[in-house]
């Protein structure tokens, strides 16, 4: 195992998810696991599935110079395998993202000092920054993440680049950089992403055509106290949709468009709809923000749909029917939501909160209902297929059987894996980290 499950754990931390390195090609894993598949382009991977949980398998890296790079330096294609993981680790990105955890001894490994960088809370980047900033710009932001989600620091030398080269990250592929802003933003850290961003200045980048309004205090109070709801959600367990982050990133740039378009067809005989005006205004920005991150055509209507009800919200000719129906509309909640972050800013809807407020509570008690039901439905099928299971594996349970554990030796191999555990965090970790601490010291590494 490797990489951020290691890390996570080394810091009293639930991983999210699990990464593999191996020896093995990515034909060779697909062949040995029939739910895998292999993905991507730069340099191949399998993701190994299991319902809901993907176990990424990566063959070991060679550090050999074959690697196709573009005029600026940026590796776009990368299948050269290695054979060996001290050869793995320096391709890898950060030293706290390369200690190894080899199962077959239960010992770790590490080549370049991350034990001491994790204990002192740094963040550095392995080998010379720049040239492993051009290979892959996203290591910025991945510094960024880290810094946020983590709390560390960064080192002098894996910082000191970021300003400068920052621009490169125009080249990355806007579908990739859209799961980057998600990682960003809605993963329990948006708050101080944002701030960490506004830092390097690195979100205009992000969000282009929002120049004008970053960095205001208006907007920036706007964003940090969305940001910080959805951190909150993170913390209850609850998800953060992107179309919400998106709607709320471009509100302001969504607004004016709309207020411009509005006045330019009030000259015209026949002008569209609320609802074509508001559509086009989004067509807009969303091509703007397309040239960075690809923002998915479904994730694209839902911000659509849900500017049009926030919208719609606000509006006092609505009649009873109206209302009604707009309150039992997919994305209702999502829209009331919106109202009530801008009703923080803007006093003057306040009222248009207030009389929502009980259709928003109605549309959430039946959300909570479906989910039970959903769940109920999923459990059922989940114990019928214990239930079949179990009939065919009635000769493994009768071995079970015949040599159970009894409580006194669940207990002994409990003490025994305790006493290991206890043992290496005392003296072998120490002699770990002593010498990390001296191979840092010797490349004049500390920040």
């Amino acid at each position: 195992m490797v990489g951020g499950c290691v890390r996570d754990l080394l810091l009293g931390k639930a991983p999210k998810d699990f990464d593999i390195s191996t020896n093995a090609r990515p034909e060779q894993v697909h062949r040995l696991f029939t739910n895998s598949r292999i993905i991507g382009r730069r340099f191949k991977i399998v993701h190994v599935v299991y319902g809901q949980e993907i176990i990424e398998v990566t063959t070991f890296r060679s550090g050999s110079s074959e690697a196709v790079q573009s005029r600026d330096g940026m590796i776009v294609r990368d299948n050269s395998y290695g054979t060996s993981i001290e050869e793995d680790s320096e391709r890898r990105d950060f030293t706290i993202n390369a200690i190894y955890y080899d199962i077959d001894n239960f010992s770790l490994l590490d080549f370049h000092g991350g034990l001491y960088d994790l204990t002192h809370g740094i963040i550095d980047i392995i080998g010379e920054p720049d040239t492993r900033y051009q290979e892959d710009p996203v290591r910025m932001i991945r510094a960024i993440r880290f810094k946020a989600k983590l709390g560390f620091k960064l080192a002098r030398r894996t910082e000191e680049p970021i300003g400068r080269l920052a621009p490169l990250l125009l080249n990355i592929s806007n579908a990739r950089m859209f799961d980057e802003v998600n990682k960003l933003f809605l993963t329990g850290h948006g708050l101080q992403s944002y701030r960490e961003l506004k830092h390097y200045n690195i979100l205009d980048l992000l969000f282009p055509g929002q120049e004008e309004f970053i960095g205001s205090e208006k907007y920036d109070s706007f964003i940090e106290y969305a940001l910080t709801s959805s951190d909150q959600r993170t913390l209850q367990q609850k998800r953060n949709k992107p179309h919400f982050l998106y709607t709320v990133f471009m509100w302001p740039k969504i607004q004016k468009l709309i207020y411009a378009l509005k006045c330019s067809y009030q000259s015209t005989p026949n002008p569209p709809d609320n609802y074509g005006i508001v559509s086009e205004a989004c067509a807009q920005a969303l091509q703007t923000q397309h040239s960075v991150t690809a923002i998915p055509m479904a994730i694209g209507t839902d911000i659509k749909n849900l500017i049009y009800l926030a919208y719609q919200i606000t509006d006092d000719s609505l009649q009873a029917s109206e209302i009604e129906k707009l309150a039992h509309a997919g994305l209702f909640r999502a829209a009331f939501d919106m109202i009530k972050l801008r009703a923080q800013f803007e006093p003057e809807i306040i009222p248009y909160v207030k009389f929502w407020q009980h259709y928003y509570d109605e549309a959430q008690e039946r959300f909570n209902q479906a989910k039970q039901e959903a769940e109920a439905r999923r459990q059922n099928r989940l114990d019928k297929r214990k239930s079949r299971r179990g009939k065919g594996k009635r000769g493994r349970s009768m071995r079970e059987e015949e040599y159970p554990l009894s409580q006194a030796d669940k207990s002994a191999l409990l003490t025994a894996a305790q006493e290991s555990f206890d043992k290496d965090n005392s003296a072998q970790r120490q002699e770990r980290l002593a010498r990390a601490r001296a191979w840092r010291a010797a490349m004049n590494l500390d920040p």
